[in-house]
């Protein structure tokens, strides 16, 4: 990664009132790859394992049905309510703003200047720690971006989480984690009740995933300890 002193090329850059009007004329965010945007395996998968649950614990003893296939029946829907989320509402990227954008790196500039990408460039950091990322063309904060989320229950403290560019979805995602290739979608955030981002959506699935493995085991064993 290029270190370099942004602050002193400002002069060499163009002056901040034309790279705010060349900012609508930066060339398009990369596509995502195919990889970055197929949710339906993973969407099938989670179905499918439920449904399973669900006809196994129908297998439990009369006494038992009506309670087990309840509690199977909460997990099954808070499972996919979490998989609803994580497909559906997008991690948080760094957007392409002012603020976001400029000053673009002068080696950046006479680059686009010129019609040629950015493929191949290394991504240009300054001597703050900001690093400019060649491939959305976004400075990403140094130590990170800070992450806060208030909800009726509680107030979160503030944290600071660093951004990552996914070469799955092509974006700089805040406190990403990983992409899942299962649903096609980044991960990101932090875990916990507390957490934020999808990632605690994804730890809530993975959960109810199991209290169903578990009520299921309990339908088995009763079914067996009757027959």
């Amino acid at each position: 990664m290029k270190e370099v002193d942004v602050a002193a090329d400002l002069e060499a850059t163009l002056p901040k009132a034309d790279l705010e009007a060349t900012l609508p004329k930066l060339p398009p965010l990369p596509s995502p790859t195919s990889t970055g945007r197929s949710p339906t395996f993973g969407i099938a998968l989670v179905i499918v394992t439920f449904a399973a649950f669900i006809g196994f614990t129908a297998l439990s003893p009369s006494g038992l049905r009506l309670y087990l296939l309840i509690c199977t029946l909460v997990e099954t829907g808070v499972a996919l309510a979490c998989v609803w989320i994580v497909v559906y509402v997008e991690p948080p990227h760094i957007q392409r703003t002012p603020e976001s954008t400029l000053p673009i790196p002068r080696e950046v500039e006479t680059r686009l200047a010129a019609g040629q990408t950015t493929e191949g460039m290394e991504n240009v950091k300054d001597e703050s720690g900001r690093t400019f990322c060649v491939r959305c063309l976004v400075w990403r904060p140094s130590g990170g971006v800070e992450s806060k989320e208030d909800t009726i229950f509680w107030r979160r403290r503030a944290k600071r989480q660093t951004a990552h560019h996914c070469r799955y979805c092509q974006r700089c995602v805040i406190g990403h984690d990983h992409h899942c290739s299962l649903i096609g979608r980044c991960i990101a955030g932090e875990g916990g009740a507390r957490g934020s981002g999808n990632l605690k959506y994804v730890q809530l699935g993975f959960a109810m995933a199991g209290l169903a493995f578990l009520t299921v085991c309990v339908a088995l064993a009763g079914t067996a300890f009757t027959s």
